[in-house]
C-alpha cells in the first residue's frame, strides 16, 4: 500500500491538532501507568524487604519436608526465631536471637560494624558457622567488643561482627531489644532448643508478581492448625505515610490526565470534522456506500493516528528508563506484553469516545446539508455522543488505575465539571453578549464571537478551565505532599534514644549531652500500669466486645506506658476535647485506641502500678503520628499525676556527626541505661521520603506538561475559525488595529473567564483531595494563582506579535 495516503491527512493543521493531542494522550497516560507500575514495585520490593519475603510460612514448628519441596524451585530461606540468655562472666542479657541459613536475607543487606559505634557498612549474608553477631544494647549489657566469645546455652560462640539493622527487622525504636544473629547450624549444640521451648519458626520465600498467587494455591492445603502465611500484600505497608498519599496521588493523576487528554481530543477533532465533511459530502455526491465512507474516513484517520500512538509510547518508555535510573537501584519490573497493549489500546478509546461521534455522523447526513454547513446532529445521536465521550474516561481510567472505588468522588466531580461546565457557563455567555450591546465596537465583537459558536466556545472553555484548575491543583497537592513529609522528619531529628534513666542520673545526663551539643526534643518520665478500670468498673465490664478490637485488646493484656507532660508533643494533634491542664488528675488518650476501646471525654478512668494506683478524668483524645522519630504514647497525664509512682526517664536525643565516638563513655558512666542508636532506621525513612519526593515531583510535572499541552491544543483549535472571522471583518472595511483589539479582548475574555473558573473548581477540589490525600482539608495558597502566570504572557504576545495579512477569504471559506 502506498504511504501517500496515510500521509495525506498531515497537510491538514486540524489533524495535525489531532495528531498531537493523541500523542500527548499517548505520552501522559503511559508516563503515569509506568510510573506507577515502577513504583508500586518498588514498594512491593520493600514490603517484602520488611516482612523478609514475598510469602513466610510461620508456625511453632518447622516446614514440612512436603511443603519445602513445594517451594524447592524458589529462592527461600528457613528461620527460627526465639529468646534466650547471653552469659559472660556473672552478667546475663536476655535477648531475641534469630538463627538463619546462608540464603538469609532474601531481599535487602545486612548492616553490620566492625566495632561499636563504627561507621557500618553492608553484607549480603548472615553470620558463618561458630560466629555470633550482637546488636549494640547487647554488646553495651555484657560489656565485650567484636572479638570476644560468648556463652549461649551450651556452646561458646565468637561475636564477629555489630548488629546495626536486619531489613526485617521492625520498625520503630520500641521492637528494638537487644538482638543477636546466629546460624541455624549451630542452634542444635548451644541446646537452648529443649522440648517446650518457644520458638517461631519461617519459611520465607520469594515470589515476586505473580508467582506468589501459585505458591500460595500450592501451600494453602498443607496448612497445619499452628501455621499460617503471612504475604507482602497482607503487610499493607501502602498504608503507611508517603506510600499511601503517593499511591492516591499516582491513581488520581491516571484519570485526570485522561480528562484532559480526552478534552483536547474533542476540540481537535470538532475541526477535523468540519475539514472531512466536504469530502464526504462529494463522496456522497458521487453515490459512495455508507461502509466506504466510513472506511476512507475513519479507518485512514486512524491509521494515519497510528505513529503519533506510537511516539508517545516510545517517549513514556524512554522517560521510563530515565525515571528508573533517577530513583536509584535500579530492579528488574519490566512491564509485561499486556501492559503495552493496553496503553496502545487506552488513546484509541479516547479517541473512539471523543472523536469517533463527530466523524461517524458524517456518513448518515445527507450532502445537501453538509454543504450546506448544517453539520447538528439529531437529538437522540448528540446524547448517544455525549455518552460515549463520558464512558472513554472512564473505561480508561478502570483500565488503567485498577480501582474506582477509592477516588470516585474525585472522578465524578472532575466528570461533572466537565459535563456540566459548558452548560453552566451557556448562560453567563449569553447575558454577557446582551449586555455588552452598549459596549464600544471592539469588545461588543469579541463578545458576540464568543457567544454566537457555543458549540464551538463552551467546549473550549471548559477544557481551558479543566486544565488550569488541574496545573494549580497539581503544583499545591506536590508541594503539600513534599512539605508534609519533609516536616515529618525535620533535618536533626532524634538519631538516639535512651530508656532507663532515674532521677538521680538527670543532671549528670543533662550535663554530658551539653557538653556534646546534643539537641534534646524532651524528657518523659516514664511508669509501667495497667487499665483497670473506666468509670469505676472493671475494665473487662466496662468494655464490651463489641467495643473491643485486636488493638484494644493488645492494650488490656500488658503493661502499658504512662507517661506526664505539661506541652503537647509536635507529633500529636488534638481530635477531640483539649489538652490536659497544669493541674493532676486529667489525661489525654490516643484517639484509635479510644475508639477501640469505647473511651469518651469525660470518662474516668483507673491504672494500677506495682507502686500504687492512679485516677484520671479523660479530657481529650489525640491523634498520634506513630511514624515520626519521638517518643509516642498512648496516655499522657497532666502534671504531677504521676508523682507517687515509681518511674524511670525515657529521652531522645539528635547527636551531630563525629560525636558518635563518645558513646561509649556514656554508657560506661550510666551502665543501666539502654541505649538505642536508630540511625539505620533515620536513614531508611530519609531514604523513602527522598524516593516519594521525587516520584510526585515527577508525576507534578507531567501533569502540568500535560495542562500547558491540553491548552496549546485548546488555543490552536480555535485559530482557523478566528482566522475566518477576521478575513470577513477584513472585507466589510475592518481596520488591523481594530483587528488586533478584538482578537485581544476575546481571548482576555475567554482565558480570563478560563482562570476564574478554574479558581471555582480549585476552591471546590479542595474538600476532597484533602480527605482522600492529607486527612483533612487543604488549605488554600498561592498556587490558585497559577493560571494567571500563565495566561497573562499568552495574552501579552497577542497582542505584540505582528499582523499579518489574512488570506483571501473564499480560500479560507473553501
Amino acid at each position: 500500500m502506498s504511504p501517500r495516503p496515510l500521509l495525506r491527512p498531515w497537510r491538514s493543521s486540524a489533524f495535525r491538532i489531532q495528531a498531537l493531542a493523541l500523542l500527548v494522550c499517548t505520552l501522559a497516560i503511559a508516563a503515569v501507568v509506568l510510573m506507577r507500575g515502577e513504583l508500586d514495585h518498588r514498594f512491593a520490593n520493600r514490603t517484602a524487604e520488611a516482612i523478609g519475603g514475598d510469602l513466610v510460612l510461620e508456625g511453632s514448628e518447622p516446614a514440612t519436608r512436603a511443603q519445602r519441596e513445594q517451594v524447592a524451585a524458589l529462592p527461600h530461606s528457613r528461620i527460627s526465631a526465639f529468646s534466650t540468655v547471653l552469659v559472660h562472666g556473672d552478667t546475663f542479657v536476655l535477648t531475641s536471637v534469630k538463627a538463619v541459613d546462608d540464603a538469609y536475607p532474601l531481599y535487602g543487606e545486612l548492616t553490620v560494624a566492625e566495632q561499636r559505634f563504627a561507621t557500618p557498612g553492608t553484607v549480603d549474608q548472615g553470620p558463618p558457622p561458630g560466629e555470633v553477631w550482637l546488636a549494640g544494647p547487647a554488646l553495651d549489657r555484657l560489656e565485650q567488643n567484636v572479638g570476644d566469645t560468648v556463652t549461649v546455652g551450651e556452646r561458646q560462640l565468637r561475636i564477629g561482627k555489630v548488629l546495626v539493622r536486619e531489613p526485617d527487622q521492625g520498625a520503630g525504636f520500641y521492637s528494638m531489644n537487644p538482638r543477636v544473629l546466629m546460624n541455624l547450624e549451630d542452634v542444635d549444640s548451644t541446646g537452648v532448643l529443649a522440648p517446650g521451648t518457644r520458638v517461631e519458626y519461617e519459611l520465607r520465600i520469594a515470589a515476586p508478581g505473580e508467582q506468589m498467587a501459585g505458591v500460595l494455591d500450592r501451600l494453602e492445603p498443607t496448612l497445619a492448625p499452628h501455621q499460617e502465611i503471612d504475604t507482602r500484600e497482607d503487610a499493607a505497608m501502602r498504608s503507611m505515610g508517603p506510600m499511601r498519599q503517593l499511591s492516591l496521588w499516582g491513581q488520581l493523576s491516571v484519570m485526570m490526565v485522561v480528562l484532559l487528554c480526552g478534552g483536547a481530543v474533542y476540540l481537535a477533532a470538532g475541526v477535523r470534522s468540519a475539514e472531512q465533511a466536504r469530502r464526504c459530502a462529494v463522496m456522497k455526491t458521487f453515490g459512495a456506500g455508507r461502509r466506504l465512507i466510513l472506511g476512507q474516513i475513519l479507518g485512514r484517520e486512524l491509521a494515519a493516528l497510528l505513529p503519533s500512538i506510537l511516539v508517545g509510547l516510545a517517549l513514556a518508555g524512554g522517560g521510563f528508563l530515565l525515571l528508573q535510573q533517577w530513583l536509584g537501584d535500579a530492579l528488574t519490573w519490566r512491564p509485561s506484553v499486556l501492559t503495552w497493549l493496553l496503553l496502545a489500546l487506552a488513546p484509541v478509546v479516547i479517541w473512539a469516545g471523543f472523536a469517533l461521534p463527530r466523524l461517524w455522523r458524517l456518513a448518515d447526513l445527507p450532502a445537501r446539508l453538509i454543504l450546506a454547513d448544517r453539520l447538528e446532529a439529531p437529538a437522540a445521536r448528540t446524547g448517544r455522543n455525549l455518552l460515549g465521550a463520558l464512558l472513554a474516561p472512564v473505561l480508561v481510567a478502570m483500565m488503567l488505575s485498577g480501582s474506582l472505588v477509592a477516588l470516585g468522588q474525585l472522578l465524578l466531580l472532575m466528570v461533572a465539571v466537565a459535563v456540566g461546565l459548558p452548560l453552566l457557563l451557556w448562560g453567563p455567555l449569553r447575558l454577557a453578549d446582551k449586555g455588552g450591546a452598549r459596549l464600544p465596537l471592539a469588545p461588543r465583537l469579541a463578545l458576540r464571537r464568543l457567544a454566537r459558536r457555543p458549540m464551538t466556545t463552551l467546549p473550549m472553555l471548559a477544557a481551558m478551565v479543566l486544565a488550569l484548575a488541574v496545573m494549580s491543583l497539581a503544583s499545591q497537592v506536590g508541594q503539600q505532599l513534599l512539605g508534609q513529609w519533609r516536616a515529618s522528619l525535620p533535618e536533626k531529628a532524634p538519631n538516639y534514644f535512651v530508656l532507663n534513666l532515674f532521677d538521680q542520673d538527670m543532671d549528670a545526663f543533662r550535663s554530658w549531652l551539653d557538653t556534646h551539643d546534643a539537641e534534646v526534643p524532651g524528657f518523659y518520665p516514664v511508669v509501667r500500669a495497667r487499665l483497670t478500670e473506666v468509670n469505676g468498673q472493671p475494665v473487662r465490664e466496662a468494655v464490651t466486645k463489641e467495643d473491643e478490637d485486636d488493638q484494644g485488646q493488645r492494650a488490656l493484656n500488658r503493661d502499658l506506658s504512662l507517661t506526664q507532660a505539661d506541652t503537647l508533643p509536635e507529633s500529636n494533634r488534638v481530635t477531640d476535647g483539649r489538652w490536659v491542664a497544669d493541674a493532676p488528675g486529667e489525661v489525654s488518650v490516643e484517639s484509635e485506641l479510644a475508639a477501640s476501646l469505647g473511651l469518651e471525654v469525660g470518662d474516668e478512668l483507673g491504672f494500677t502500678a506495682p507502686s500504687g494506683s492512679v485516677t484520671a478524668t479523660v479530657v481529650g483524645l489525640r491523634e498520634v503520628e506513630w511514624e515520626s522519630f519521638e517518643p509516642n504514647f498512648y496516655f499522657m497525664f497532666s502534671p504531677g499525676t504521676l508523682e507517687s509512682l515509681n518511674r524511670y526517664w525515657l529521652t531522645s536525643f539528635y547527636l551531630p556527626e563525629g560525636q558518635g565516638a563518645d558513646l561509649p563513655d556514656l554508657i560506661r558512666q550510666f551502665p543501666q541505661i539502654t541505649l538505642l542508636d536508630v540511625n539505620a532506621l533515620l536513614d531508611q525513612a530519609q531514604d523513602l521520603i527522598a524516593r516519594a519526593s521525587r516520584a510526585a515531583l515527577a508525576l507534578a510535572v507531567l501533569l502540568l506538561a500535560s495542562s500547558v499541552l491540553v491548552m496549546a491544543a485548546a488555543w490552536l483549535a480555535g485559530s482557523q475559525q478566528r482566522r475566518r472571522d477576521e478575513a470577513l471583518l477584513r472585507v466589510l472595511g475592518a481596520r488591523s488595529a481594530l483587528l488586533r483589539r478584538v482578537a485581544v479582548l476575546e481571548q482576555a475574555l475567554l482565558l480570563g473567564g478560563a482562570a476564574l473558573f478554574a479558581h471555582l473548581l480549585h476552591l471546590v477540589a479542595l474538600w476532597p483531595l484533602g480527605a482522600k490525600l492529607f486527612d483533612g482539608d487543604m488549605p488554600l495558597s498561592w498556587w490558585i494563582l497559577l493560571p494567571w502566570v500563565l495566561i497573562l504572557p499568552m495574552l501579552a504576545t497577542q497582542w505584540l506579535k505582528p499582523r499579518r495579512h489574512s488570506a483571501p477569504l473564499a480560500r479560507l471559506m473553501s
